[in-house]
């Protein structure tokens, strides 16, 4: 049993590293820009880049949700705040980069960690008693 928490300890994790990682390294090496990998894609992260708006946005937000998933308390917000960019990040690899691996791993890791939470994440549905 404790066997099984150090697993999703060091998924949950490693997850939060890649997600407080990527955008320190947007900002340091490509100065707040996402790099072009193909040509759909450059035509993609080109629209980003000139939007002005997106990259802060989507930079603060993976750092934001990152830093959540270090701590298990938080982690559920993290998974939240994170769902939409995990959703984007499989799309792009798998339909502009066609890196289907890489656009495959995060999804199904993500998939992995709500699983975790899924008793937190349970009680969105719960019908609570208004009273009379």
């Amino acid at each position: 049993m404790k066997y099984g928490l150090h697993v999703w300890t060091v998924a949950r994790v490693l997850f939060a590293i890649f997600f407080i990682y990527s955008p320190i390294m947007v900002i340091v090496k490509f100065g707040g820009n996402h790099p072009p990998e193909t040509a759909a894609a450059a035509r993609f992260t080109e629209a980003l880049n000139q939007s002005g708006f997106m990259n802060p946005a989507l930079i603060a937000v993976l750092f934001i949700g990152g830093v959540a998933m270090l701590f298990d308390r938080w982690a559920p917000l993290g998974l939240i705040l994170l769902g939409p960019s995990v959703f984007v990040i499989g799309c792009f690899h798998w339909f502009l980069t066609h890196n289907y691996i890489w656009g495959s791993i995060w999804p199904v890791w993500y998939a992995l960690l709500v699983w975790r939470y899924r008793d937190i994440f349970a009680r969105l549905w719960e019908r609570r008693f208004q009273g009379a």
